[in-house]
């Protein structure tokens, strides 16, 4: 079972501690944005000027080089486990140096990506090249691509139009490095600042999107990610690191704190536009609707129960405890049928309180069960009978085309998610094919 190095209380901030390449596999979680801040690897003894004193460019053991065809492997495996993990409308963002950029580049378009822009992030206050013997390092490139050549992406062309004066945003941002008061919690040596990696999450995402930062070090992705209310994931193999992160998202759950940040960012016209923006912005999330399997004989039994139990199957039986859109759910329908009858929805239905991953070992009843693992869904009341819901149902009707995960799911009658709207849908077709 995989489980979170840390699972903020909003369960809207997620970290694993490990490789990002073993964990990867092991769930099937799909993002709408990814930002990766990957190794460079120009950790070669090179000196620098930080702060007026020369310091060495050495950052960690992550960061060397073995030689261009080590950067070339390290950049396919990563990228490639990571495009299996984005919607096929999901962007990908991707910083970097002459170390390491055009090797991305090369290799995103060997796995079919489309590279849409190459940001060049100018930095206001770049330490000066002390050696004078060629041009002082001011800027990074972020490379931002597609999964699919012919899926379009989302593109919040106004917002950043209004961001630029009223006219089209160009591909070079002048933004300045981190402040002092971004490493309030401690200090990461590559931390990218808030201002750029706000601007483009908002550039590329709505409200509630979910957001992957594989090489999440001190998590400006998802700081950035739920100050504008949306949802994030980060993996590292550093524990110091995660620990950083873990503080910052605790700092930010208070409200002052968070609303203090927000006008402190740069790359706003005002220092309360960003605030604005979050609160105009419309919400896009359909109300989220389980679908729990019930036999037909034991509906009886569960009509006056406030406890409902999921038996929580992954594919190759694993377990996550992250994110599960499973916990995004508010309401909980029961269907019953399958193997030879027809599936169909019973009319037993009820809000949902709350919803909790649990071994059987610690709910009566089941401590001899061959599931190992069960998701607790504890409703608001007990379940009401309404006759508007019971009609059979077409999972090929009940989800989105591209959502292969929860028609799988409800085949081998496991938890499956969908929305409000598609089952008053699937209803009002049933109704006027009969």
């Amino acid at each position: 079972m995989i489980k979170p190095f840390f699972k903020s209380t909003d369960k809207n901030f997620y970290l694993l501690h490990g490789d990002t390449n073993e964990l990867l596999p092991q769930f099937e979680h799909k993002f709408d944005m990814v930002f990766a801040d990957p190794p460079y690897f120009l950790s070669n003894n090179g000196l620098s000027i930080q702060s007026g004193k020369i310091v060495s460019v050495n950052k960690g053991n992550w960061d060397k080089s073995e030689g261009f065809e080590f950067i070339n492997n390290f950049n396919r495996k990563w990228l490639t486990l990571v495009r299996d993990k984005m919607k096929d409308n999901a962007t990908i963002w991707i910083s970097g140096t002459m170390h390491n950029i055009f090797s991305i580049g090369q290799i995103l378009t060997e796995l079919d990506f489309k590279i849409l822009n190459v940001i060049t992030w100018e930095k206001n206050n770049p330490p000066p090249n002390f050696s004078c013997r060629f041009f002082t390092h001011s800027a990074e490139q972020i490379i931002w691509a597609r999964k699919k050549e012919k899926v379009p992406h989302y593109f919040n062309y106004e917002l950043m139009k209004e961001l630029n004066g009223d006219k089209q945003m160009k591909d070079v941002w002048k933004l300045p490095a981190i402040a002092q008061w971004e490493k309030s919690c401690g200090k990461h040596p590559t931390q990218k600042p808030l201002a750029v990696l706000t601007r483009l999450i908002l550039a590329s995402t709505k409200p509630n999107a979910w957001i992957l930062d594989p090489f999440t070090g001190s998590s400006t992705t998802g700081i950035a990610a739920n100050l504008a209310n949306r949802r994030f994931l980060g993996i590292d193999q550093e524990k110091e690191f995660l620990e950083i992160s873990k503080n910052r998202k605790l700092e930010i759950e208070n409200p002052k704190t968070s609303e203090l940040y927000r006008n402190k960012i740069a790359g706003f016209i005002d220092k309360k536009q960003f605030s604005m923006f979050i609160e105009n912005e419309l919400p896009t999330a359909d109300i989220k609707v389980a679908l729990g399997f019930c036999r037909s004989k034991d509906l009886e039994s569960i009509k006056n129960s406030k406890t409902f139990y999921f038996h929580a199957v992954e594919s190759n039986n694993i377990v996550k405890d992250f994110p599960s859109d499973l916990f995004d759910a508010t309401k909980l329908l029961i269907y019953s049928g399958g193997r030879s009858k027809t599936l169909k929805l019973t009319g037993l239905y009820s809000e949902i309180k709350s919803i909790a991953l649990k071994h059987k070992s610690k709910i009566n009843g089941k401590e001899k069960s061959e599931t190992e693992f069960y998701y607790e869904v504890i409703l608001s009341d007990n379940f009401k009978e309404s006759d508007e819901l019971k009609f059979p149902i077409n999972p090929k009707k009940l989800f989105d085309k591209s959502d292969d995960k929860n028609s799988k799911l409800m085949q081998h009658f496991l938890p499956a998610l969908t929305t409000w709207n598609r089952v008053i849908n699937l209803k009002n077709n049933s109704k006027s094919e009969s």
